[in-house]
């Protein structure tokens, strides 16, 4: 009869295994953790913070914003947060934002909202109303004003647009195009061209912040529009974009002024 004790290799092969399985679990949930940590860089006037349920407090520099959380400015006020992958929100005055999956959504009830998220990165959204925007490496705007219109203006990279409530319904949005629609639309109109340098120029989330990582990729997208408008293929719209950079209107392009058919006085 053979007495000897069992070989211990399978019992220890299956503990490096579960000791593995643990280690990779708690790196995912470390991850998971990293992914949702965001917090408030910078604070101008009234910015309040807070569960939608709760009364908002004021919010501060350093804070943390969890998921459910919903962030809102005053008159004056503007926010910047940022996320553990960099990416970067910056809310203009009279905005109201809510956060959900795990901080990857941004619900836009009012306001406007310059989104920088970098290359690579885990894809980004903002909703509102029936419209969403969304990105994986980009920086634009997004604004809506009550039920009257909603506008994404992409100043690098690519968004996709596309409506929430009907599937199969999205299109591209590239740099220096612009996005205007209602917010209850249920087709996505083209996307007409806009002036990024006047927009960097004049939107108070780029003059009143410190330059966005994605500077320079900016300003390539600048040179290549100049040098569009200099070669006489850039085609202008009908956009006009006045004071901060995110108001923009539609006007009728100025009729040249008609001439008086000359009389033959024999002269």
């Amino acid at each position: 009869m053979n007495n000897r004790p069992a070989s211990s290799a399978p019992r220890a092969e299956r503990c490096g295994r579960g000791l593995l399985i643990c280690l990779l679990l708690t790196a995912a949930c470390l991850s998971a953790a990293q992914l949702q940590e965001t917090r408030v860089t910078q604070v101008v006037k009234d910015v309040k913070l807070g569960p939608p349920q709760a009364a908002q407090r004021g919010a501060a520099v350093g804070e943390s914003v969890r998921d459910g959380d919903a962030i809102s400015t005053g008159a004056a006020g503007r926010s910047e947060l940022t996320f553990a992958d960099q990416t970067i929100a910056r809310l203009g005055a009279k905005t109201i934002v809510s956060f959900s999956d795990g901080m990857r959504t941004m619900d836009l009830v009012e306001g406007a909202v310059l989104f920088q998220i970098p290359k690579g990165a885990r894809e980004g959204r903002i909703k509102t109303a029936a419209i969403a925007a969304a990105s994986t490496g980009a920086t634009g705007i997004i604004e809506r004003h009550g039920q009257f219109y909603v506008k994404v203006l992409v100043l690098e990279g690519t968004v996709r647009c596309y409506l929430t409530n009907r599937v199969g319904e999205s299109l591209l949005v590239h740099p220096g195009q612009i996005l205007i629609t209602k917010p209850d639309v249920t087709a996505l109109p083209d996307p007409a061209d806009f002036d990024i340098a006047l927009v960097m120029k004049t939107c108070l989330l780029v003059r009143d912040f410190p330059p966005l990582l994605s500077q320079r990729l900016i300003e390539s997208e600048q040179q290549k529009q100049s040098v569009l408008i200099a070669k006489g293929t850039y085609i202008p719209s009908n956009l006009v974009i006045f004071g901060r950079g995110t108001l923009v209107n539609l006007v009728n392009p100025t009729p040249a002024p008609l001439q008086k058919p000359q009389t033959n006085t024999g002269h």
